[in-house]
């Protein structure tokens, strides 16, 4: 990161500090915050998991 995106990213976080403040914040921003754990599933789990209630007896 150059000094101006730290700049950027310091300016976003002390926005997001700012309590009812809606804030866009670049993914790559995000990322290098710590921002946001990925939790994502991947798509072959997403496809594994597609019966899931089935299988469980769900409706």
């Amino acid at each position: 990161m150059t000094d101006k995106d730290d700049q950027i990213v310091a300016t976003q976080i002390s926005a997001l500090a700012t309590a009812g403040m809606v804030v866009a914040v670049d993914p790559d921003d995000a990322d290098s915050m710590g921002a946001f754990a990925d939790t994502a599933l991947t798509p072959e789990d997403a496809l594994e998991s597609r019966f899931d209630d089935v299988v469980e007896g769900g409706e």
